[in-house]
């Protein structure tokens, strides 16, 4: 019986948000920066290679909606939070360090990969073990194995967050001797589109 295939079809959209900073450990001007925004991929899998205009459609508004949600909410978190997303670098062009702004974005990420392995670990463990016992041909699949390999992803889990947690401390050495605490100046209206479809969709 010959394999179906699949084609899988996929859509991105982007947008820069510029910005710049004062430096807080040599005072000059950072100058214009861009944070280059990429939205969610929206994914439609199929039997064929091409697909039609409406289905295109479909695939491109999605990522538009995708690339909507994630400004708001970088918006969002910036101006009701104060947490600034590691889309906007935060280090320096003339002296390269880093600021203490930046911190808030890496704290706010530092779970996002680990639950991410964590629960792919999940999904592994419950098909294996699910093999294990309904599947005869997979009687390698021990219960000690099977469990194995759910240690596994949750040890990779604990590393990265173990590493994240590192990088967050190390930030926050490398700026706590800056001599004060700006904030960076975001040009939200270059977005504004974007933030006003994300508000009509709310009402």
């Amino acid at each position: 019986m010959p394999t179906k295939i699949y084609y899988k079809h996929t859509r991105v959209q982007h947008a820069d948000i510029p910005y710049s900073f004062k430096c807080e450990n040599c005072a000059k001007d950072s100058g214009p920066l861009k944070a280059h925004i990429v939205g969610q991929e929206a994914v439609y899998n199929s039997n064929f290679k091409t697909i039609d205009d409406e289905r295109t459609k479909r695939l491109e508004e999605e990522a538009h909606k995708n690339l909507v949600k994630k400004v708001n909410n970088i918006h969002n978190d910036v101006t009701n939070k104060n947490i600034y997303s590691t889309d906007f670098s935060d280090k320096c062009p003339h002296c390269e360090k880093p600021q203490s702004w930046g911190i808030s974005g890496l704290k706010k990420e530092r779970f996002n990969t680990p639950i991410v392995i964590f629960l792919l670990g999940l999904i592994v463990f419950i098909i294996a073990l699910i093999g294990h016992y309904y599947d005869e041909s997979m009687d390698y699949l021990t219960l000690p194995v099977v469990f194995g390999i759910f240690g596994v992803f949750i040890a990779a889990a604990l590393i990265v967050l173990i590493y994240n947690c590192i990088k967050i401390s190390k930030k926050s050495k490398a700026t706590s001797a800056n001599g004060a605490q700006n904030i960076p100046k975001i040009e939200w209206d270059k977005v504004q589109s974007l933030l006003n479809e994300a508000e009509l969709k709310a009402k």
